[in-house]
């Protein structure tokens, strides 16, 4: 049997009411959009996306799977997040091992 790989997932839920921020949303978006980025180019990536219905419509918020051996290590990546760094979404880390596929 082959070795499964470590993996977490990064579920999110926001915070409501949003905290105050020096920054703008859409500032906030461009900066999650550059932090997946950098995890694919790190290796740590092993898939992201937001929530959508059949239709293509948003249904909530979005999942990252996150290569990482350790929770501590998971951690310390996962909440350098934008939105989790920022204090608009809280941030829930579920461990998960690749099996199949």
């Amino acid at each position: 049997m082959a070795e499964r790989e470590q993996c977490w997932l990064m579920m999110f839920d926001p915070i409501d009411p949003p905290p105050k921020l020096a920054v703008s949303m859409e500032e906030l978006g461009k900066r999650h959009q550059a932090y997946i980025h950098g995890l694919q180019e790190k290796g740590h990536l092993f898939a992201a996306g937001a929530f959508r219905d059949e239709n293509g419509a948003r249904a909530g918020t979005g999942m990252i799977i996150l290569r990482a051996p350790t929770r501590a290590q998971a951690e310390t990546i996962a909440r350098q997040e934008p939105y989790v760094a920022n204090g608009v979404r809280t941030l829930k880390l579920i461990p998960w091992q690749k099996s199949y596929g």
